[in-house]
């Protein structure tokens, strides 16, 4: 549907960055010369924006997408801090519209939500996407950066989640549980594993998961690879519709370090902090 005449679109983009050191938790400091700058991104598209004549919070009819995220500086290694900057920014865009095109920028992102949303008929409320990118954990060479998603596009609910990524910042590369783990680490994590989430879901240990509401395959437990590094251990999330219903919500869990001592080698990235 082609947007009519009288459609007023009103955009407002916004950027501005501040400087700021990476959190050192560990027992190492990061390289020397890594910071981060935020950028913040933000436009608004639709008949009734705020700032328009007449605009309430009742009558408001408008799109709104919000981007907050670190840009990653270092002049020691420069490919690895292009390598981090690019994959933040690939997480922030990830966005496509009917025909499958996909932004490849903020801009193009705003773009193609707000039409989405001119499109819609007669929408009974606004649309929002917002996506936050932050540092949460610093130690050696090692960050943890958490992308958070929250939005509604007038569904029955609102929609959300998180992902944890872990990089090494002197090679830009994505850190997986297999380079931070020995072989055949799958076991013991799991075990150690069921153990938290269990407790973070106050289920009995003998308690069955599938009669609790949550569903792995085979009703074993299992984690995926949505985590992250903390002072204590790893923290792991699972997203509303992951491994239970919406209405039970996301589940967040951290997996001490001493509880997986025997799967952290000595010369693991994680041998410092265990």
């Amino acid at each position: 549907m082609g947007v009519s005449k009288w459609l007023l679109l009103m955009s407002l983009l916004s950027l501005s960055a501040c400087k700021w050191d990476v959190p050192v938790l560990g027992s190492e400091a990061l390289p020397e010369g890594v910071k981060t700058e935020i950028v913040e991104f933000q436009r608004n598209g639709g008949a009734q924006c705020p700032g328009n004549p007449g605009v309430t919070a009742e009558n408001m009819q408008c799109a709104s997408v919000k981007v907050s995220y670190p840009k990653v500086l270092g002049e020691a290694n420069p490919a690895a801090v292009d390598a981090i900057n690019q994959f933040v920014l690939s997480q922030l865009v990830e966005f496509s519209d009917e025909q499958g095109k996909q932004a490849t920028s903020l801009e193009e992102l705003a773009s193609m939500f707000i039409a989405d949303y001119q499109k819609t008929p007669s929408p009974l409320s606004s649309w929002e996407l917002e996506r936050t990118v932050t540092v949460v954990f610093g130690a050696g060479h090692l960050i943890t950066l958490n992308f958070t998603e929250n939005g509604y596009t007038g569904g029955a609910h609102p929609f959300g989640g998180q992902r944890y990524f872990v990089f090494d910042t002197t090679t830009g590369k994505q850190v997986t549980l297999a380079d931070l783990l020995t072989p055949g680490y799958e076991s013991a994590l799991n075990v150690a594993a069921e153990k938290a989430f269990r407790e973070a879901r106050n289920i009995a240990p003998d308690a069955n998961l599938e009669t609790e509401g949550f569903w792995f395959e085979n009703n074993v437990f299992s984690v995926n690879t949505n985590f992250g590094l903390q002072a204590d251990g790893m923290v792991f999330a699972f997203n509303p519709y992951e491994v239970a219903p919406y209405v039970m919500g996301p589940t967040e869990f951290t997996v001490p370090y001493e509880d997986i001592g025997d799967v952290i080698g000595a010369d693991s990235l994680l041998a410092a902090l265990r």
